[in-house]
């Protein structure tokens, strides 16, 4: 996979061409009960038909990958840094997911918030590594917020409730300077 996702622009060029040859021949057909006319222009319009399909799945395979937002293209997975604020959203379902799984502030005093408005227990810890630097209080149905120091590193938020983290509820942080 590649690292950033390249643009799609070739892909909706190759996609668009090959719907509007399918709109002409269908258009054709319907006008001309005798088209293709001759063997040679049949194979010619299942030729062209042929390289159009491939050209659209050759670039749909070559531009595969997911779209996040500009900064994917400076090499980086993480957003680019805004702010001190790290604020998360549990999903209101109950789903054990935050509405996020990378984000990325200064170095400083961050201050993490969380939305959860879902009858589930949820929280925001933070930690490098196996070191804990802090955490937001368990709630359900309201919102909270802490204040944590961070160096610039890597970093993992997550909510710590029992099995919470290993259903997927945590993501990456990246703290520049």
């Amino acid at each position: 996979m590649l690292a950033a996702a390249p643009s799609k622009v070739p892909f909706y060029i190759a996609g668009g061409v090959l719907a509007a040859w399918a709109v002409l021949l269908a258009l054709r057909g319907i006008t001309d009960a005798g088209f293709p006319r001759s063997r040679g222009a049949g194979r010619l319009v299942i030729l062209t038909s042929f390289v159009l399909v491939a050209a659209a799945m050759t670039t749909a395979i070559v531009t595969a990958g997911e779209e996040t937002e500009s900064h994917a293209a400076e090499g980086g997975g993480a957003p680019a840094a805004k702010g001190r604020t790290l604020a998360l959203t549990a999903d209101p379902g109950g789903a054990l997911k935050f509405d996020k799984t990378s984000a990325a502030v200064f170095s400083g005093r961050v201050e993490v918030t969380l939305a959860n408005s879902s009858p589930v227990d949820h929280n925001v810890t933070i930690a490098k590594g196996s070191d804990v630097i802090g955490a937001t209080q368990t709630i359900t149905d309201s919102d909270t917020k802490t204040t944590v120091s961070l160096s610039p590193g890597e970093y993992v938020f997550y909510c710590a409730v029992t099995g919470h983290r290993a259903a997927g509820m945590e993501g990456t942080l990246t703290v520049e300077r």
